[in-house]
């Protein structure tokens, strides 16, 4: 008794030590993408410690992550029997099942991680998504917000979100939400997308320009009230617009303001614009940028519907 307890006692520090070994391994190769080491190193550790649930998981997680999804799932699941209590197990065992076209074995993973962390960001995101997919726009809503009120910046639940409400004709909040989305991440395809929405329900608060090859998605202009004083919530997007017209040699960029009935103050907001892009990037011509001012407003066609802006600023970008 002495004897087999005393083995058992080494037996279980050595598993630990190596467990907390694989742990710091295994997240360093999936932060740097080594993926084929991290096959390597795992598949040779289980063979020495098939119990160890560490080694299981990471070693799943790296054949998902080369799209190798049935052996993921096989050592995902393997990590889940030997440690039943880890949330993050059961999460990514469901992404390994989601891998393989296996939703409700999917859906139940999620919630047995759930059930052992209620507020587990990655499966409440993760339910959200199997919920949307299966139709059930409302269950998802509620997880995307769930999952928000621990991490309010996550991409996929503030993309998301919105989409369900759209799905779910909440039309004010669904407009809302896009706004959200947009203060946090107001570059890429999604972003376009998102603004694209917007400008849909008539909301001009971000639009997207054609800059010579390239669109992107900007803030409007803002300024102080009848004067060319522009406001700091503008200044992200228009750091952004001097960046990229500085970095992109052949391109002119036109800066063109509406202002209905009043053509100084056009003129003033144009120039005011064009002077705060110069200021950003110090070695760029000033001749590559235009400006033109109207003293009425600027049409926006959208589909079937037309908006008339009485104060606007409008970019768009020719190669030269």
């Amino acid at each position: 008794m002495v004897l087999s307890f005393g083995l058992g006692g080494c037996a279980a520090t050595e598993v630990a030590y190596v467990s907390v070994k694989n742990y710091t391994q295994g997240e360093y190769y999936l932060q740097n993408e080594q993926y084929e080491d991290c096959i390597a190193t795992f598949g040779r550790e289980i063979e020495n410690y098939p119990y160890d649930a560490n080694a299981q998981f990471y070693l799943g997680r790296c054949y998902l992550a080369v799209k190798k999804n049935r052996a993921a799932l096989t050592h995902l699941k393997k990590a889940v029997t030997l440690d039943q209590g880890n949330p993050d197990y059961h999460f990514w065992q469901g992404v390994a099942y989601a891998a393989n076209g296996k939703t409700r074995s999917e859906l139940k993973s999620y919630e047995e991680a759930l059930a052992i962390k209620q507020d587990h960001v990655q499966a409440l995101v993760y339910m959200g998504h199997n919920r949307f997919e299966a139709g059930q726009y409302r269950a998802s809503l509620g997880y995307y917000n769930r999952a928000l009120q621990q991490e309010p910046s996550i991409p996929q639940a503030l993309y998301n979100r919105a989409l369900a409400l759209r799905k779910l004709n909440r039309t004010p909040e669904e407009i809302e939400a896009w706004k959200t989305y947009l203060n946090a991440y107001s570059d890429g395809t999604f972003a376009s997308r998102a603004a694209q929405y917007l400008n849909e329900y008539g909301h001009f608060d971000y639009r997207n320009h054609v800059l010579g090859k390239r669109t992107v998605t900007l803030h409007q202009v803002q300024f102080a009230p009848s004067s060319a004083r522009i406001l700091n919530a503008s200044t992200p997007s228009l750091k952004e617009l001097a960046r990229i017209t500085a970095h992109t040699p052949d391109l002119v960029l036109h800066i063109v303001a509406y202002q209905k009935n009043n053509l100084k103050l056009a003129e003033m907001r144009a120039k005011s614009v064009k002077k705060y892009l110069l200021d950003q990037e110090r070695g760029m011509s000033g001749t590559r940028i235009k400006v033109s001012w109207f003293d009425k407003p600027e049409t926006v066609k959208i589909g079937q519907k037309t908006y008339y802006r009485d104060s606007s600023i409008n970019f768009f970008g020719q190669a030269g």
